[in-house]
């Protein structure tokens, strides 16, 4: 997240509603009457959706492929790059669905689907479960057309988001120490997460993601239900 702005709105997201979008996903493929021999999901957060259509679509072969910007230590490159090339003649003469959890830019899904086309694939076809309006890139299939932008909070990273998010409040608040009612407030003020909204969508889960913060040294204990960034 070191790329975003302070102040940016946040959607959290839970199992149901994401199930729901990689039902929509798959229906549109059978609408369209794309028969696709294997689905590449998109790592790390295609997964959960590339399993799912699979199970929607009645396939049962899956593999992965993982994109990333980065090219080294602190240094980014406008072009995702693949990290872990995939097995040589796995797509050949493969119809292929390539799918991911959300296009903000598009630039990942467009390069895996050149990189699947590269290597003698068959029709090759793209599918994401959300798309962002910032998106330059326009898959096949959409689960849901997100008009307004926002970071979208997944239940498969959702202590990995939340542990940012919370850190990031921290730094930037006019505090020295935290309870869960402040680190509340500041996740509603600087990212419009309303605490009703997280509770209906990951109940309970608050307690969980500090104490994996102070596991993992990113906060300290100053007391009972008080915590500080840690030093």
């Amino acid at each position: 997240m070191s790329d975003l702005p302070d102040d940016f709105n946040c959607t959290i997201t839970n199992w149901e509603y994401i199930y729901g979008l990689c039902r929509t996903v798959s229906d549109q493929v059978k609408r369209a009457e794309f028969e696709p021999d294997v689905v590449v999901a998109l790592a790390r957060g295609g997964w959960f959706a590339g399993r799912c259509t699979c199970d929607f679509l009645g396939l049962d072969d899956l593999t992965s492929l993982k994109m990333e910007h980065y090219v080294g230590a602190a240094e980014k490159s406008d072009e995702p790059t693949v990290r872990y090339p995939m097995p040589e003649g796995s797509v050949e003469g493969k119809d292929v669905l390539i799918i991911d959890d959300i296009a903000d830019t598009g630039g990942s899904i467009r390069r895996a689907q050149e990189y699947v086309e590269e290597r003698n694939a068959g029709e090759v076809r793209t599918a994401t479960l959300q798309l962002l309006r910032t998106s330059e890139f326009d898959p096949d299939f959409v689960g849901e057309r997100l008009e307004e932008w926002a970071w979208i909070v997944y239940p498969w990273n959702f202590i990995e988001d939340m542990i940012d998010l919370i850190a990031g409040v921290m730094e930037r608040a006019d505090e020295e120490t935290f309870d869960r009612e402040s680190v509340r407030h500041y996740l509603a003020e600087y990212h419009s997460v309303d605490r009703i909204e997280m509770e209906i969508a990951q109940p309970d889960r608050l307690t969980e993601v500090l104490a994996e913060m102070e596991r993992r040294e990113v906060i300290e204990s100053r007391g009972p239900d008080q915590w500080a960034l840690a030093e």
